[in-house]
């Protein structure tokens, strides 16, 4: 576990996500080397000098997992900054089902040396880092950040017995920990947290399925059109964001129970996903944020009015806000 003091009354978090450069990006002397780099390094700073934040998190998808120099420079990357970093590791950086866990440990040793990175490797049957960021006001932690990995893909099959691809959720020892977590905070009294991960959980379907007008197409919604009520059902007018992406979310197509241990211990105010870079809805599900959060950099798929940074505000109470900081990348592209 770590802790962070919150200053002046509030704490920022910005949360960047899905950068996946290769490693041609970061090499100037690679014909292949293109502009992603410099897309990635004018969002980020962009975003850095707007929120002025007192924590960057990851939620994922650094780079693949077959592009082993690219991670290295990341993390000299983001460590430029002196601010701290922290993360947590997303399906493409975890994409060799049988070696997933190795790769991330045979990164994870550089990224340790890293002045400004906070992370802890965590049980392995867990995943690649399940573990906790407390945030204090004086001597009292008013809010907790649950990194939590989200693992890979599935294959499930079918009543045929045909093996179907999905993506992975949170295992229900993942769940026991989360719950076993929520009780040690609560009794420090505190009353809020937000957990980030990579791959949504399912209950992102039920809530757009709530949330959303019926007979609305989401994939013709104007960002700033998803700021107005003309999107929302009555209930879901505090709403905001975009869902590009076709058809259902990109998530375990099974309840994966995480939702239900959520509302069970009542202190979670946010969850917030990368993922999917053509999605960036906030909805607020029975007294839950569900957030994609904001794609950073051109990589594909890419929407250039979907690239930013998404930042987390937390109150001296611990309570939160969550805002979307849009950057306008056209003179790079």
């Amino acid at each position: 576990m770590f802790t962070f003091e919150m200053k002046n009354g509030r704490f920022t978090v910005l949360n960047l996500t899905d950068m996946q450069l290769n490693e041609c990006n970061y090499d100037p002397t690679s014909p292949d080397y293109g502009n992603a780099f410099a897309v990635m390094d004018y969002t980020v700073k962009e975003v850095i000098k707007r929120s002025d934040p007192d924590l960057i998190t990851i939620t994922g998808d650094i780079s693949m997992s077959d592009q082993p120099k690219a991670y290295p420079a990341f993390a000299d990357y983001m460590d430029s900054f002196g601010i701290p970093w922290c993360l947590v590791w997303g399906n493409h950086d975890q994409q060799d089902v049988t070696e997933r866990i190795d790769f991330v440990y045979k990164v994870l040793p550089y990224y340790h040396k890293k002045k400004f990175f906070f992370h802890e490797d965590g049980p392995k049957e867990l995943g690649n880092g399940n573990y906790l960021i407390e945030i204090k006001n004086g001597e009292k932690t008013v809010h907790t950040l649950f990194m939590m990995d989200s693992h890979n893909c599935v294959w499930i099959p079918d009543e045929q017995g045909v093996k179907h691809f999905y993506y992975d959720k949170l295992t229900e020892k993942q769940i026991a920990w989360y719950k076993e977590r929520a009780e040690e905070i609560k009794a420090k009294g505190c009353r809020h947290s937000s957990i980030l991960l990579h791959i949504p959980i399912h209950a992102y379907q039920d809530a757009v399925n709530a949330a959303f007008r019926p007979g609305i197409d989401t994939t013709k919604i104007s960002v700033e059109e998803s700021y107005g009520p003309s999107c929302w059902n009555e209930g879901y007018e505090d709403s905001f964001g975009v869902k590009y992406e076709a058809g259902e979310i990109a998530c375990y197509p099974y309840d994966d129970g995480v939702f239900d241990a959520v509302t069970e211990e009542g202190i979670t105010d946010n969850i917030i996903a990368g993922h999917i870079h053509t999605d960036n809805f906030v909805i607020p599900y029975k007294g839950v944020r569900l957030a994609f959060a904001l794609k950073t950099g051109n990589i594909h798929p890419f929407r250039k009015e979907l690239n930013g940074g998404t930042v987390i505000s937390i109150a001296e109470d611990g309570s939160s806000e969550i805002m979307h900081e849009y950057v306008n990348v056209d003179h790079l592209l």
